[in-house]
């Protein structure tokens, strides 16, 4: 075996080699899981993948997103918050982050390109993980020197024109891995029990066994007829599970355990559940309804956002902050809002409520601070107690200090309608 040879064994073994080796050769880095790849074997092949990654995307992008001050408030009228509400002309603001998350959930990275106006950026492009590369820099202080478009080599796309999303890989921190490769196995598996159930159901005749006539068969084209003759009266879904008498002393000899024996309705739950557990989607909320109630449909939900969609949506955040902080003031961000959640908001509105009747039956402010995590900073008397009605909606006006009651009451409105 030449040298050559044996190195490319070598890389081929170890991945995690070769991306190290690309790193410090300062070549262009292309994802081995590619969209292409992903679609064909996990999104068209697996139903489980496809309902998972669907419901991940639809709702992660259906979430507003939004400038905040450094005082944590809403700009509704900075341009980047217009522009996330119309990223460009041909895509609209669903489509584009439906887009964006799940080439995150598919292949682990995510890319859009910055068009810009002067310094100000005016529309977002996603480019497809399958044509875009991270070039490494060889000096470890520089880290990127930038991404290759279309397997050039070189560097078509300084960093700063590039919003690269992607989930962690502890392996080659410059490109992500995806939930479905860490899943790969299990959905090859569940995919070819699905192929191995509608093999033996078109052929359950020939796959269960053999079948033996005690009559002499002079040619193999005798054989073939006979055993033609056999298949189309067993086989197909009309004759499922359905046994057919012949003459000449006919014997039955099984050869194969029954798909009941290798219990593959079980063992596919399984896989299931595995794959649903990988994306972060509670069987109960993709529509398993083996052990749904009303109850832990809502206890499901609640998980999914605050499990699953919420940390990406704060991935894509963190991304998008930092790539546009040049045209960000300082302690301004990109976040989304929350409150247009359904489930979050409920949370919040039971912890608003929750702080209110806690603050209006005495328990001063800076404890209700400390127990709901609000942030508050330190004021003249949010130690004391101000003891107010039983009635969450009596008028405090009436109550000792009532100027310091609305306040405070206002305080707790306001830091539950922003709290992340």
């Amino acid at each position: 075996m030449g040298i050559i040879s044996a190195a490319k064994k070598l890389l081929k073994r170890n991945y995690a080699m070769a991306d190290m080796y690309m790193v410090g050769s300062g070549q262009p880095i292309y994802s081995t899981f590619t969209i292409a790849k992903a679609v064909k074997e996990g999104y068209k092949a697996s139903p489980t993948v496809y309902r998972a990654i669907f419901l991940i995307t639809k709702s992660a992008a259906s979430v507003p997103w939004i400038v905040y001050s450094a005082d944590n408030e809403p700009m509704p009228d900075h341009y980047l918050t217009k522009m996330l509400q119309h990223p460009n002309p041909n895509i609209s603001k669903q489509d584009l982050f439906e887009l964006i998350i799940s080439w995150l959930l598919l292949a682990g990275n995510s890319y859009m390109k910055k068009t810009k106006v002067g310094n100000k950026t005016n529309e977002l492009w996603p480019i497809s993980p399958d044509r875009l590369a991270v070039v490494p820099s060889k000096d470890i202080e520089e880290w990127l020197k930038g991404y290759a478009l279309d397997k050039s080599g070189m560097v078509d796309y300084e960093p700063s024109e590039i919003i690269h999303m992607k989930f962690f890989n502890p392996a080659n921190p410059l490109i992500g891995i995806s939930p479905l490769e860490a899943v790969s196995k299990t959905v090859d598996v569940d995919v070819d029990q699905q192929k191995w159930n509608k093999s033996a159901m078109q052929n359950r005749g020939v796959l269960d066994g053999i079948v033996s006539v005690d009559r002499e068969i002079t040619s193999q084209k005798q054989a073939d007829e006979l055993s033609d003759a056999l298949n189309e009266s067993v086989s197909g879904t009309k004759n499922a599970r359905r046994l057919r008498v012949f003459g000449s002393n006919a014997k039955y000899f099984r050869t194969a355990r029954s798909p009941i024996e290798m219990d593959f309705n079980n063992s596919r739950k399984e896989n299931r559940n595995e794959i649903y557990i990988t994306f972060g989607v509670p069987p109960q909320y993709a529509g398993v309804q083996e052990s749904s109630t009303y109850n832990n449909y809502q206890a499901s939900e609640i998980i999914f956002w605050v499990g699953t969609v919420l940390p990406i949506l704060d991935d894509v955040a963190d991304a998008m902050t930092f790539s546009l902080q040049d045209e960000l003031e300082p302690g301004q961000r990109i976040s989304y809002n929350n409150m247009a959640i359904q489930a979050i908001r409920g949370i919040v509105e039971g912890k608003a409520k929750a702080a209110l009747y806690l603050f209006r039956m005495g328990v001063p402010f800076n404890q209700i601070n400390d127990l709901f995590q609000f942030g508050a900073k330190e004021f003249e008397g949010w130690d004391k107690s101000y003891v107010g009605g039983s009635d969450i909606d009596a008028d405090p006006s009436s109550k000792d200090d009532p100027t310091a009651v609305r306040d405070i009451e206002e305080m707790i409105k306001k830091k539950v309608r922003i709290l992340k």
